[in-house]
């Protein structure tokens, strides 16, 4: 209400003489009123003194601008609320209104000082919000990143703001960001990463005063507000590229059109908030393949020979380098490098060949020797046949068959007969009794190897030369079952009756053959040296015709391996004039008749 404002506080009329009528006072000098005080509750009291032996009945009245605030009671002066106190920062929270007494005769005024004392009834209030910032990733620890600032019109503690982040979201927001309670400064304390799951930070900041009074509360209280600040992490281009869907892995036929696109790589600026754009490079291959710098195409770029990448197993790797066109915030150039690995598919394009693996590394070759046993078992390998056929090509393109020919291909079987790219060789005997040393020193044969798909070029020949080892499978023989043999009795010791050598086709025998006369009973009489067959008298006395004139040992004949031959010798003793004659009778007598003719005969030996 603007202008003085009476309030007449009526004051009923005391009735009683007295003898005399002094003039009040008003002995309120000031009033100390709480600011938070209810309407129609007390604030203050008029208090006044009345000189006169019997007090007149007095009446209250307040005045003057302010004088609003308040209801007076006439009859009582005292004062209560009747709008809610401001206090009002121009007047520091003091100010004046007039109060006035009466009694029947006299009128006093007096201005009086109403202190209104601070209460704790405002929150701090924040001022320019909303607290939205972008702070760069790579900001420096202990940067300031911006300010809070909440005002609390209270007076004294109850207007010191203090400042607290009460929570954060991300709840790791409580690890990058602090707050000065002081001043409101909000500092960054732990380095923030674009890349990471929280690119956004919503802070909940607290302003809280030093608390104060409340009406009827017997201690301070604190009234606090809260505003929320949000943080946006700005990228900065401070990483390498990253490729998308690695491994990288695909495959390309060997001898495909040169420019035919293989495979297609995708790499991404990881600052995201960048998003530079990126050019490709590949490295290695011996310029086989090409790529497209700006999107990441690769192509073929020469004629691929897939079998002329036996070093790299057929397998072609690649390093793609993929580069942010743009300088990161080092000044150099962002980039980051992958593997592409590129299979070569195989074509039917090349025909089994034979290699000599005898030697490091396996060498192509046509020709072979080898080495077997005459009359080995059927199935048993030749050996010292290090042979192998390899065709280049890869699955059933790499099929070939094996076979064989030449003029000896029916004593052998080649093993495998089918094979797929690259398989060791064996020759086998097939036909024991073919494999004759005795027959052939060495036997020929040539093996085929064909791949049955490929029909202008399909073949490769390796001829093998087989040399038959011979073995000791054969008996000593002589030339003839019985020999008749001559001698004179009484032969002188050593006297040669006859020298009869065995043979024996096998190598290891010639020369080695070794003889002995059997039975043991006839050695007192006749022996045999054992290396030369020479047969020889042993006993000149004990041959004696007059006695035995005919002997019938057996020669054997015995090779390196124990087989043996015999003959048999029928040995005659030839008679000599050994012996003077003897009658048989040492006296004859015999009778005649006188006239008769006298024959006797007489014997001798």
């Amino acid at each position: 209400m603007e202008g003085s404002v009476l309030l007449l506080c009526l004051v009923s009329l005391f009735t009683g003489a007295q003898s005399q009528n002094q003039i009040p006072s008003i002995t309120t000098s000031y009033a100390q009123i709480k600011e938070d005080t209810p309407i129609n509750e007390f604030a203050f009291q008029i208090e006044t003194y009345d000189p006169d032996l019997v007090p007149d009945p007095l009446t209250y009245m307040i005045t003057g601008s302010k004088a609003s605030y308040f209801n007076c009671d006439a009859n009582t002066g005292t004062v209560t609320i009747r709008t809610p106190l401001e206090r009002d920062d121009d007047d520091k929270g003091v100010f004046s209104i007039g109060v006035v007494v009466s009694d029947a005769n006299y009128t006093v005024s007096k201005d009086i000082q109403i202190i209104i004392i601070d209460a704790n009834d405002n929150q701090p209030i924040f001022e320019n919000t909303p607290y939205n910032v972008n702070v760069e990733e790579n900001t420096a620890l202990d940067t300031v990143l911006f300010q809070v600032y909440a005002k609390d019109v209270d007076a004294g503690l109850a207007a010191v703001v203090k400042y607290h982040i009460d929570e954060a979201s991300p709840s790791d927001g409580l690890n990058h960001f602090t707050i000065n309670e002081n001043n409101g400064e909000v500092k960054l304390v732990k380095q923030l990463n674009f890349t990471s799951l929280s690119t956004f930070y919503r802070l909940k900041i607290n302003a809280t005063d030093g608390g104060g009074p409340v009406y009827n509360e017997p201690n301070p209280v604190h009234q606090s507000n809260i505003a929320f600040a949000f943080i946006t992490v700005v990228d900065v281009p401070d990483m390498d590229p990253r490729f998308l869907s690695t491994p990288y892995a695909t495959t390309v036929t060997e001898h495909s059109p040169v420019g035919q696109s293989v495979f297609k790589v995708t790499a991404i600026d990881q600052d995201s908030g960048i998003n530079d754009d990126i050019t490709y490079s590949i490295e290695g291959t011996d310029d086989l393949f090409d790529i497209t710098a700006n999107d990441g195409i690769i192509s073929v770029k020469s004629d691929i020979d897939r079998e002329a990448l036996l070093d790299i197993n057929y397998v072609v790797a690649l390093k793609v380098t993929a580069t942010e066109v743009h300088p990161s915030i080092l000044g150099t150039q962002a980039h980051t490098s992958t593997e592409v690995r590129i299979t070569i598919g195989d074509i039917n394009d090349n025909k089994p060949k034979f290699y000599d693996c005898g030697v490091e590394p396996c060498a192509e070759a046509s020709s072979f020797t080898a080495n077997i046993f005459e009359h080995s078992s059927m199935g048993v390998p030749v050996d010292d046949l290090n042979i192998r056929a390899k065709d280049l090509d890869q699955g059933d393109n790499g099929k070939f068959e094996l076979s064989l020919a030449g003029p000896d291909k029916d004593a052998f079987s080649v093993s495998p007969q089918i094979a797929y790219s690259e398989s060791p060789v064996q020759i086998m005997v097939k036909n024991s009794q073919a494999v004759d040393y005795e027959t052939k020193t060495s036997m020929v044969i040539q093996i085929i190897a064909k791949d049955p798909s490929n029909t202008a070029d399909c073949c490769s020949t390796a001829t093998v030369t087989i040399q038959i080892k011979d073995i000791n499978d054969n008996s000593p023989t002589f030339p003839k079952e019985v020999y008749i043999l001559k001698v004179d009795e009484h032969s002188p010791n050593g006297t040669t009756v006859d020298t009869i050598t065995a043979t024996d086709p096998d190598t290891m025998d010639v020369g080695n053959i070794r003889y002995r006369l059997l039975p043991d009973s006839i050695l007192k009489y006749f022996n045999v040296n054992a290396m030369t067959g020479r047969i020889y008298v042993t006993n000149s006395k004990l041959i004696d015709r007059e006695v035995t004139s005919l002997y019938s040992p057996t020669l054997q004949a015995r090779d390196q391996a124990n087989n043996t031959g015999n003959a048999v010798l029928e040995i005659t003793l030839t008679d000599i004039n050994d012996q003077t004659p003897q009658f048989n009778r040492e006296s004859y007598i015999d009778y005649v008749k006188e006239g008769s003719n006298l024959r006797i005969q007489v014997q001798g030996y």
